[in-house]
């Protein structure tokens, strides 16, 4: 994936993949660097559901990122930091809705929700972020508009956000149905300016 950032091209992320059609590895650029800045190695359990991610970064520390799921293969937990940092899944009230309540060593202090139209499309997001200081404790709920063409590929997502702004995000795909781009688009009294750009290229 390369990100246009100004009149600039730059990778951001290598994505490979293995036969069944899961990520394998993801190394991240950061701000047009030639150097990864860090390499995501993903592993899966024998039933092909994520167990365990690894986090190598580029100045030597490493992150390990365990799953687990309940006995529907729904996730309810994911751990992460030394176990210091958790987060709880719960798919309710139904497939379309999850809730997660994150924690740092024990304590909570982020609740949020999500709603899917479909697996990649967003409805709404809503949720609340905690902190000691209550003055700095923040809420957010956005709502989204999905359209997707005749194969069922996300073309357009619009975002509610403040007016007089019209905020929506253009994906273009090939023949073979593959994210060719990715264009987030703000418009202003019907004038539309391209934000961020992003550009995805395959191996054949």
């Amino acid at each position: 994936m390369y990100h246009m950032n100004g009149g600039t091209l730059q990778k951001d992320l290598v994505t490979h993949y293995n036969a069944a059609g899961q990520k394998t590895k993801q190394f991240w650029f950061w701000n047009g660097e030639s150097r990864f800045h860090n390499v995501e190695t993903f592993y899966y359990s024998r039933n092909g559901l994520p167990s365990s991610l690894i986090d190598s970064f580029a100045d030597g520390n490493i992150e390990i990122t365990t799953y687990y799921y309940d006995s529907n293969r729904n996730l309810k937990k994911r751990v992460t930091l030394n176990k210091k940092d958790t987060i709880d899944f719960w798919t309710y009230p139904n497939k379309h809705t999850t809730i997660q309540r994150w924690y740092m060593e024990g304590k909570p202090y982020r609740f949020d929700t999500a709603i899917y139209e479909a697996e990649t499309a967003m409805l709404e997001y809503f949720g609340t972020n905690k902190s000691q200081n209550a003055a700095r404790g923040f809420k957010w709920h956005y709502k989204f508009k999905n359209k997707f063409d005749g194969k069922g590929n996300l073309v357009t997502v619009y975002a509610k956000v403040e007016k007089p702004y019209n905020s929506f995000t253009k994906y273009i795909y090939n023949k073979r149905g593959l994210l060719l781009k990715k264009q987030e688009i703000i418009s202003v009294n019907k004038k539309k300016e391209i934000q961020t750009e992003y550009y995805f290229k395959y191996d054949k």
